[in-house]
């Protein structure tokens, strides 16, 4: 299927020592079949034993065993052997053979070992109120986010070898060390960010029904999925594009913007550019920490231009919100209800 995938790409990806462009092709051949997928996870079973300090029995250890043998015996379709191996199967077996054998080795020599100290990851939330300046906060391994308003950001105390992976629900801005050897991902609803190093802006509040990113500097590659977490759509951004996903209706935009509007709220800036009322809407929700109620739906897609500042009182945020005095505003308790006057 790939002409440039080979054998040794799983397991650097196993060890989490991958290229950029080893990931991209591992990917690929990952996702084209369901035997590709089970091939893999019999490998990742063996290791992960290891690595998450899990110690199995000699029960499971065998079954394991006997499971990735039989995946052997059936060669995956589509999984190119390197040149060497091509020309004598068999020493392609035999080389995957005994790498797992060591492994099983391995997890009864360190059994002990790993029963006394086993592997826990610690995590870490950071959570910002509304009305908040930018919170600024640096990951284990050194990359800086800088935090929104109504936002949370959870990741590990510690990253440990493999991917770099942070869950957010809300905005932020990544400025990501490079690591070509652990990709860094950004996990938010149906939605999942792989780079390498590169300066980038989430969008992604779970109340909201979008997710928006922003490419500032680098390449991402950003990953669509469907409601049963399965992969539909991978999208590679470059400087100033802006992926506009819809997760209700799955449907995705890519388009050239100016990454300084976009990032504009880190100096306490809110820019819209042609920006239906109700994203306006939802936008100011999480500056003031109210709700906004448009009670008519066509006046909710209206499009709209114009700037709102992070120190504006709520009152100063409508009165711009109506600054052709168009709407008329209700308000009970946290909640304001937005019609157009007759």
């Amino acid at each position: 299927m790939h002409n440039n995938f080979s054998s040794e790409i799983v397991i650097r990806v196993l060890q989490g020592v991958q290229t950029e462009e080893e990931m991209h092709l591992f990917l690929k051949w990952y996702r084209h079949s369901r035997e590709n997928k089970e091939f893999f996870f019999q490998l990742k079973h063996l290791y992960e034993l290891r690595e998450g300090g899990l110690m199995p029995d000699e029960k499971e250890v065998e079954a394991s065993w006997e499971r990735l043998q039989e995946k052997l015996d059936k060669f995956p379709a589509g999984f190119s052997l390197p040149a060497r191996a091509a020309r004598d199967k068999r020493s392609f077996f035999s080389w995957v053979y005994i790498s797992a054998a060591a492994i099983a080795v391995l997890l009864v020599v360190l059994s002990a070992r790993l029963l006394q100290q086993p592997s826990q990851v610690e995590w870490m939330e950071v959570r910002t109120g509304p009305m908040s300046e930018p919170r600024s906060i640096f990951l284990p391994d050194g990359s800086h986010v800088r935090l929104n308003a109504s936002s949370l950001l959870r990741f590990p105390e510690k990253f440990k070898k493999g991917p770099r992976e942070v869950y957010l629900d809300g905005e932020a801005y990544f400025d990501v060390v490079e690591d070509k050897r652990n990709v860094f991902i950004v996990h938010t609803d149906k939605q999942q960010v792989n780079v390498l190093g590169t300066e980038f802006n989430v969008l992604g509040y779970a109340s909201d029904p979008y997710t928006i990113t922003t490419l500032v500097t680098g390449k991402v590659s950003l990953g669509i999925y469907d409601h049963n977490n399965e992969l539909k759509e991978e999208i590679v951004m470059h400087p100033n594009q802006q992926v506009y996903f819809d997760r209700e209706l799955h449907r995705t935009l890519l388009a050239d913007v100016n990454s300084l509007e976009a990032t504009s709220w880190l100096h306490g800036v809110y820019s819209f550019r042609d920006t239906p009322l109700e994203e306006i809407a939802r936008r100011l929700e999480k500056v003031h920490g109210v709700n906004f109620v448009i009670l008519e739906e066509a006046l909710g897609e209206e499009a709209y231009t114009g700037k709102f500042f992070a120190d504006q009182t709520l009152d100063e945020t409508v009165d711009v919100l109506n600054f052709k005095g168009r709407f008329h505003f209700q308000s009970k308790g946290d909640t304001i209800f937005i019609r157009e006057k007759k």
